[in-house]
């Protein structure tokens, strides 16, 4: 399984690959694979236009919009979740029910 790495450490280290530090120094100080490095070195290359292809940021819209169903998903989940504690709680008749009793 490939495993993620957070995007401030990859944007840092493309910059770090970009002005020219070596992959396997990278490799070895961060702990992260050559051929990974390689692969952020070739995207960071076209995403500075300096090297032909596809942008990372335009690449896949429908990826991007899987992402946003997931966070809506897990949105809605937490909504439904919430709405579940105070449906729990006690019901007051919208008629009387803040009215005080004669007595």
């Amino acid at each position: 399984m490939p495993r993620h790495y957070p995007a401030e450490v990859r944007r840092e280290t493309c910059e770090r690959l970009l002005a020219g530090e070596a992959v396997k120094d990278l490799a070895a100080e961060l702990g992260i694979s050559e051929h990974t490095l390689y692969r952020w070195r070739r995207q960071a290359l076209i995403d500075a236009g300096r090297r032909p292809g596809t942008k990372s940021y335009s690449a896949d819209p429908l990826l991007a919009a899987r992402r946003r169903i997931k966070e809506l998903e897990a949105e809605l989940k937490l909504v439904k979740a919430a709405s579940a504690l105070f449906d729990e709680g006690e019901r007051v008749s919208p008629k009387g029910g803040s009215r005080l009793s004669e007595g």
